[in-house]
């Protein structure tokens, strides 16, 4: 994986797949803010507020990173590519791309508990100026438990619908291992990590919770968010996303 820079803003990106990428990092000179919503909002009013926000710190809507949408249930691989289709349009509106990259790192999952009723957005990230001397601040985008992520189809994911600890491990090995070779081309590690987040609807911590403790080390330190949801396509089973930012804001 190569880090590219954005000629947009002051960040680099891990290259990814059309509808996002596999991360992002800020420039030095530049950190990165993470905003959550209080109140989810449809995604594309959503994309109008997050230019809001950017205007009122006297920033380009160009400034965006990163974007976490919340969906109503998996899709199917189908529908998740036609949802990559009219999100990835209004990022090339927005003058985001990069030739046929997409910089922009993404996390999309479904609540299993009062879930939206639309795709919504929930938090968004943005770079801006900052201290030189400050550590790097990255995003991780989100990745289910495929054995390829830009392998978009059944075939790919880890251990389909097989139970049991051993099948957890396993699933938690890949996600970790793509966090990890993502992180490593930022030049960062776990223990750069201000938040991991797992997005899982299912008892997986009980099963193979020491397999993501010990791979994620002393990051563990500042916990493990576990948000009750599934990833964003039918048949995976766990997600991740990490971070480091130097400013977390609900607005």
């Amino acid at each position: 994986m190569n880090l590219r820079p954005s000629p947009h803003a002051p960040f680099s990106y891990v290259p990814g797949i059309d509808p996002y990428s596999g991360g992002v990092v800020a420039a030095p000179g530049a950190e990165i803010v993470h905003v959550t919503l209080a109140t989810a909002v449809p995604w594309r009013l959503g994309f109008e507020r997050i230019e809001e926000i950017a205007s009122d710190e006297g920033l380009k809507r160009t400034a965006l990173c990163a974007v976490e949408l919340r969906c109503p249930r998996p899709h199917s691989f189908e529908g998740f590519a036609d949802f990559n289709k009219e999100y990835r349009s209004l990022l090339g509106d927005w003058g985001l791309l990069v030739g046929d990259d997409n910089p922009i790192a993404r996390t999309n999952v479904a609540p299993a508990h009062r879930p939206p009723d639309e795709t919504s957005l929930y938090a968004f990230s943005y770079v801006r100026s900052a201290p030189a001397e400050r550590p790097a601040s990255f995003v991780v985008a989100g990745a289910g438990d495929l054995m390829d992520q830009s392998d978009l189809q059944p075939s790919s994911i880890v251990g389909d619908g097989a139970e049991g600890a051993e099948a957890w491990r396993l699933r938690i090995a890949q996600v970790c291992q793509e966090m990890e070779d993502r992180m490593s081309a930022m030049g960062v590690a776990w223990n750069d990590c201000s938040t991991v987040d797992v997005y899982c609807a299912h008892d997986w911590f009980s099963q193979a919770g020491a397999t993501l403790v010990g791979r994620v080390g002393s990051a563990v330190g500042a916990g493990l968010h576990w948000h009750i949801a599934h990833p964003p396509i039918e048949g995976l089973s766990f997600e991740m996303d990490v971070r480091r930012v130097s400013i977390e804001k609900t607005l």
